[in-house]
């Protein structure tokens, strides 16, 4: 059986203000175990920490010591191994190598945008196709699956009314 990995998108919680990254913990290719700190905010006296909410591995930071950080800020992304569930297995939809120059089969390349849009929308990255062109995951691709799975559960609930 393979391995499965999803794309977990690590936000900030609700804060009442502007945070400050005061420390980040870990590096991009670390792996992290559950609970793990990961980053610390703080403003004044106030200090807020980020764990880990699963064992993964880090792969991407989107902020840097001393960056703002508001409300629901886009922090960091980690791989997380995943059991299949078989519910609703998705048919692989990706482009064939001819098209693509891109090995998008072994790689996720995300605009950063599309990852805060798909963190808003709760979209598992590696589930979306990415351009066939450009093999990146824009919002358009972000749009276009939660389009496809809104089908798919409009369809679902036909069969079962």
């Amino acid at each position: 059986m393979n391995t499965n990995y999803t794309t977990h998108l690590i936000c900030a919680p609700e804060l009442s203000d502007t945070f400050k990254v005061s420390n980040i913990n870990i590096k991009v290719g670390e792996f992290v175990s559950k609970n793990q700190l990961l980053i610390s905010l703080n403003k004044n006296n106030d200090h807020i920490y980020i764990n880990a909410i699963e064992d993964g591995q880090i792969s991407y930071l989107f902020i840097n010591i001393g960056d703002d950080i508001n409300n629901g800020d886009l922090l960091l992304s980690m791989e997380v191994e995943e059991l299949p569930t078989g519910f609703l297995d998705v048919v692989d939809q990706r482009c064939s190598q001819d098209s693509a120059e891109v090995d998008v089969a072994n790689s996720l390349m995300i605009i950063p945008s599309a990852a805060k849009l798909a963190s808003r929308l709760g979209v598992d990255l590696s589930l979306v196709n990415p351009n066939c062109i450009t093999g990146y995951i824009g919002n358009e691709e972000v749009e276009l699956f939660v389009k496809h799975e809104l089908l798919k559960l409009q369809q679902l609930r036909k069969l079962l009314a």
